[in-house]
């Protein structure tokens, strides 16, 4: 598989994309036409591109772009954070979108008069603001507005599902070091993010409430302070991290004073669509409202 997304390199640019300062580019994209060669530098762009049916625009990705499937058959530019100029020019994109975090990369692009749009994907309004902005920018609106129909019917049916019920404590996980006998540092969604967005969709409300760090990292002590009702830990698929995910089950199991494991909520999810903030995240949602409120017939 070309793309080999271990759980550090998650972390890595999930802390670039949530601690980096908001940027947006003073500078608009000039497009008179529908753009014919796009390269995405972003995984979610990338399925964000697809989801929207411009696939067939789509020249090149990053080295961890691996949804759809076709897109391994693509020519890469390199990595997220250090995408290679010379291959993108040489590619001659008539648009390039990546997020607006990698202010770096798109200054040095929009100084080699390539056309950029910015995009960010931190939070659940982002992702879908993204699907709006690059629908409107590639003539392809009603493809956006016919996505976006799908995504606010399944809020709407989650909410309408779980109005009015208790909201337990709820804490993602998203990574965590392992020695031989137990948890050590585990990183996990704090208040800006997509996930704690979910969190509140699904029915639950996050168990970490304070606004500082964005990436909050806990030891078990904090863990047990916090004391979550429910514990979702978050991995992509298989082939994209090195975890025992038994053993890491084991692991929470140890916690035996903590809510969640005492009443047997601790939940492992395993998806290639679990860490990318793209159209797909919304496939999370369902997951983790089922999970937070077995109660309802779904």
């Amino acid at each position: 598989m070309r793309r080999f997304w271990p759980l550090f390199l998650f972390l890595l640019v999930f802390i670039i994309a949530v601690i980096g300062v908001k940027f947006q580019s003073n500078a608009k994209p000039v497009i008179n036409q529908t753009p014919q060669r796009i390269i995405s530098i972003a995984p979610s762009i990338t399925e964000t591109l697809f989801a929207l049916g411009l696939g067939d625009k789509v020249i090149a990705v990053t080295d961890y772009c691996d949804y759809p499937p076709q897109v391994k058959a693509l020519p890469t530019v390199g990595g997220f954070i250090n995408p290679n100029f010379e291959t993108i020019i040489s590619l001659q994109p008539d648009l390039v979108v990546l997020l607006a975090n990698q202010q770096r990369v798109v200054e040095q692009l929009q100084k080699l008069n390539v056309n950029t749009l910015p995009v960010l994907n931190t939070s659940l309004d982002d992702v879908k603001q993204t699907i709006a902005v690059i629908g409107k920018q590639t003539q392809h609106q009603q493809q956006a507005d016919e996505l976006l129909k799908k995504i606010n019917q399944k809020i709407a049916f989650i909410a309408e599902k779980t109005k009015g019920l208790d909201r337990p404590t709820v804490m993602i996980t998203m990574g965590h070091s392992i020695d031989s006998e137990q948890m050590k540092q585990i990183f996990i969604a704090g208040q800006h993010d997509f996930y704690n967005d979910l969190i509140t969709l699904a029915g639950g409300q996050n168990v970490y409430q304070s606004k500082q760090p964005r990436v909050p990292s806990l030891s078990i002590e904090g863990i047990m302070q916090l004391n979550p009702q429910v514990i979702i830990d978050v991995y992509p698929e298989a082939e994209d991290h090195n975890s025992d995910l038994v053993k890491v089950l084991q692991q929470w199991h140890n916690l035996k004073y903590v809510d969640a494991i005492k009443n047997d909520r601790v939940y492992i999810i395993e998806e290639d669509y679990a860490t990318i903030p793209g159209p797909r995240i919304f496939f999370l949602l369902d997951r983790l409202a089922r999970l937070i409120h077995p109660e309802v017939d779904w």
